[in-house]
């Protein structure tokens, strides 16, 4: 882990979140970090992604040993978890979102997020910290903060998933660009997308552990899932 990333995620614990408040998005946290989720077996489909992370300090389990991985992410979950992930430079200035205020157990992350390209907010001035992220919206954020872009056509890119059609507009170009570098992980149909879906625990740790993997911060893990 490189050090810088040690000091972002210091100074994002000490400002406003607090372990028990950081504990919400990620499970509350046990004692010691967990080797095992007593609810991932090693034969699950993301096992292997969930653990790698868990190694790294990105994600931790509940208190009573589990980690939920059908369990859909927020906004705000999101944030925190792309700001212990990744290292990434601030591309806009910070703004005020008007249902964040600044004791908002994730305020700091979501300000992170956004200024490094992760997240936007919506009209009105307001980020909606609460809601949960469809799929599409995750392969978006990633591809955004992490400035990837797609070759080709969008079809050429994403054309074979079955659902295609499904994809948001808002979202064609993030998707494309996502899976043009294998962040997309479809389980348990690799051709079916499922764009409007929200977003498991599993799912996000699969896609955020192969963005870690095409910034060249990580190894790869063999899948049949990875698009």
């Amino acid at each position: 882990m490189k050090a810088e990333f040690s000091s972002k995620f210091v100074r994002l614990m000490c400002s406003s979140l607090t372990v028990a408040m950081l504990a919400t998005l990620v499970g509350q946290l046990p004692a010691q970090a967990q080797a095992t989720f007593s609810d991932v077996p090693p034969d699950y489909w993301a096992a292997q992604f969930i653990q790698a992370l868990a190694d790294r300090g990105v994600i931790r389990g509940f208190v009573d040993g589990s980690f939920r991985p059908n369990d859909p992410v927020t906004r705000a979950q999101f944030a925190v978890l792309v700001a212990q992930a990744f290292d990434r430079p601030t591309v806009r200035s910070a703004v005020r979102f008007g249902d964040v205020p600044s004791s908002y157990w994730a305020a700091d992350a979501i300000q992170a997020a956004y200024t490094e390209g992760f997240l936007r907010g919506y009209p009105g001035g307001v980020f909606n910290p609460s809601q949960p992220m469809p799929r599409a919206q995750v392969l978006v954020a990633l591809a955004s903060g992490l400035q990837f872009e797609p070759s080709g056509t969008n079809a050429s890119v994403t054309g074979g998933f079955r659902d295609y059609d499904s994809i948001p507009f808002y979202a064609d170009d993030g998707v494309a660009a996502a899976t043009f570098r294998n962040l997309t992980v479809n389980y348990p149909n690799i051709d079916f997308l499922d764009p409007n879906r929200a977003a498991t625990r599993a799912e996000v740790a699969a896609s955020i552990y192969q963005g870690l993997v095409a910034t060249d911060s990580a190894p790869a893990i063999e899948s049949p899932y990875i698009y």
